[in-house]
């Protein structure tokens, strides 16, 4: 290796750590309304399953097509905003993104075959209910990811509480207390740590406003 290629290396691993050293992750408002929609919506989908209260079963069709309307024009307005602030292009921040939208391709994909099956007439409520227990082993491996990366102690903890949110719900997979339960691992695995990392990019913003 020549000096300039050993120079070359060495400017482009300072450039490195340049983008991602202590730039805040700005995501934290895209998660904090994923949380809050997962979060209503699961909780729903206890009320109907448990027949806590008398709405049709169909509705929750309704309700998941607008929890994705909702969540993706939500995401979208959000995420032009977030694409102005400092540190928007860091490392850190890239890396988060594109680990969120392939932990989506992955719960789209789980989701799809799921209702397939049921479709078939090979599955049942069942089938349906182990898209929540991807959904948060997917999760923990995402945050387990991202926290890494950016050394974020609260996504390290977010982490392993979806980990074992995940056991808990497979362990009960024949229960609609399961939904219930997801609902308040929402809360615990999304909203909290978001509400942190938003409050961390708002001073950030303040800082370079």
């Amino acid at each position: 290796m020549t000096k300039e290629q050993m120079l070359a290396d060495l400017d482009y691993a300072s450039q490195l750590a340049k983008d991602g050293a202590n730039t805040p992750l700005l995501g934290g408002s895209i998660g904090l309304m994923w949380g809050i929609l997962l979060t209503l919506i699961l909780g729903y989908q206890y009320l109907i399953l448990a027949q806590k209260i008398s709405f049709p079963p169909e509705t929750l069709a309704i309700a998941w097509i607008a929890y994705g309307v909702i969540g993706g024009t939500g995401s979208a307005i959000l995420g032009r905003r977030i694409d102005r602030m400092p540190g928007a292009n860091s490392v850190n921040n890239r890396v988060e993104t594109y680990v969120w939208i392939m932990f989506v391709g992955a719960i789209v994909t789980t989701a799809i075959g799921s209702i397939l099956n049921m479709l078939l007439g090979q599955g049942d409520q069942t089938v349906w209910n182990t898209v929540l227990v991807f959904a948060f082993a997917g999760q923990g491996m995402a945050y387990g990811i991202v926290a890494k990366l950016a050394k974020e102690k609260i996504l390290h903890l977010a982490s392993f509480a979806s980990f074992a949110f995940s056991a808990v719900v497979f362990m009960m997979i024949h229960d609609p207390v399961i939904y219930l339960i997801g609902s308040i691992g929402a809360v615990i695995t999304i909203i909290l740590p978001n509400l942190i990392l938003g409050a961390q990019s708002k001073s950030v913003t303040a800082q370079h406003g």
